[in-house]
Parts: structure tokens; sequence; C-alpha cells
């Protein structure tokens, strides 16, 4: 069902796949407050929503061939080839390669990530505040992990990269909105979507690396976690 918060989500996930870059460079918070900002969102956002979410789809998945531990294997195979893409690019291998193909590697990935988040968070029931408030999540997480793929590859990320992500966020949108928004497909999209959540924040915003900012990391993510679950007792999410 189309509402005025997912046009205004939808259009904002897409603005920021366009000029994540520009956001974080002409943003009056200091680069490193603003990654830190949301990665600390990202993981709260992945322990407090996220992994509670797998958890009840795993137990309804139930069934006499459930292992009870199928969707958490998802997860784990969502981290797992995060890692590998992300470990790609640092081999010795990918030196030998064109920037364009190294980047087409981590591009290609991001499209399939960003096409599965959108569709996630537009095929779930969620309405108002609540659809708005995870929205905010996404949003910043996708500023953190497209300003990190952007400013490797500067060039290609802006000539081309960002449009194709752009791209990747819409269709993923409008198939949300009009697709199924229940079933295996939906919970292995949040299974896989969970685990490179969790390897893309802690891999790029944890506090010792050189963008990142201990007291805002800390703070944003102990904030939203704190909201998040004072309105999900108060709303019944």
């Amino acid at each position: 069902m189309v509402t005025i918060e997912s046009i205004i989500i939808g259009i904002v996930f897409i603005l920021i796949q366009l000029y994540a870059l520009t956001i974080v460079e002409r943003s009056p918070i200091r680069e490193q407050k603003l990654l830190s900002l949301s990665g600390g969102v990202a993981i709260a956002y992945v322990f407090i929503y996220i992994l509670p979410t797998l958890h009840k789809k795993q137990e309804e998945f139930g069934g006499s061939l459930a292992l009870d531990t199928e969707l958490y294997f998802l997860g784990l195979l969502g981290l797992l080839v995060y890692f590998s893409v992300y470990s790609f690019a640092q081999t010795k291998a990918a030196s030998h390669l064109t920037e364009l193909t190294v980047y087409m590697v981590q591009a290609s990935f991001f499209m399939v990530y960003s096409f599965i988040i959108s569709y996630v968070v537009f095929s779930t029931d969620v309405k108002r505040v609540e659809s708005l408030f995870y929205g905010l999540a996404i949003s910043l997480h996708f500023i953190g992990w497209s300003y990190h793929l952007g400013k490797k590859h500067h060039r290609l990320h802006k000539n081309r990269g960002r449009y194709m992500l752009a791209g990747a966020t819409f269709l993923g949108s409008i198939m949300g909105v009009f697709g199924p928004s229940s079933g295996l497909l939906i919970e292995s999209m949040i299974a896989f979507s969970s685990g490179a959540m969790l390897f893309n924040v802690i891999s790029k915003e944890l506090p010792f690396e050189k963008h990142a900012h201990l007291p805002t990391f800390l703070i944003s993510s102990l904030v939203y976690a704190a909201t998040m679950i004072s309105l999900k007792a108060f709303f019944d999410w």
C-alpha cells in the first residue's frame, strides 16, 4: 500500500544514493561524527529491530523440516558474502585488475543489497511514526556505506555507480510496495541483509577506525535503541 510516508522514504533513499558524497562533505557535522552517527544508529537498529524480527520469523518458519537455524544461516551467508566482496578489493589479485572491474564487483553487491533493504522496508506493514523511525535508520546507514564506496572510487561512483545504486533502490521500493509482504522470500531477505548490515557497521564504524568518533557512536546507538524500545512499548509495534 502506497502512503505519504512510503513516498517520502523512497525519495529520501534515492536522493541519498545519488548525493551521499555531497551530503557528508558539505554537512555542518564533521565527517567522523556523521559517519559514527550513521553507524551507531545502524547497529542499534540491527540489534533492537532486525535480530528480534529475524528470531520471530525463524519461530514462525517452524515445520517438521525446520532446524531452528535456517534464517540465521542466511544471516551468516550475508555477512560472509559482504566480507568476500570487501576483502576482494584489498587482495593482490584485485590490484592487477582495472579500477572499473573492482568497482563494479563492489557496486553490483551493493545494488543487490540496496534492492533487498528497500524491498524489506517497503513490503513490511509499518506506518506513520514507525515507518519514519525505521526509515531514518536505513537512511543514515545508506549514507555511511555509499559514502565509503564513493570516496574510494570517486569518478566512477559519480559518473556511473550512484545512478546504478539509485536505480536498484527505486526498483526495490516499487517491488516492495506491490510485491508479497510475507513468506520465505521476505524472511530470507531480512536474514541476508541483517548479516551484511552487521558486517558493514562493525567493519566500517567501530570506534578504533580513523573515521570514527567514539562519543558520537556510543550516544547515537544508545539513544536510538532507548527511543526505539520506548516507542515499541508505547505503540505496541
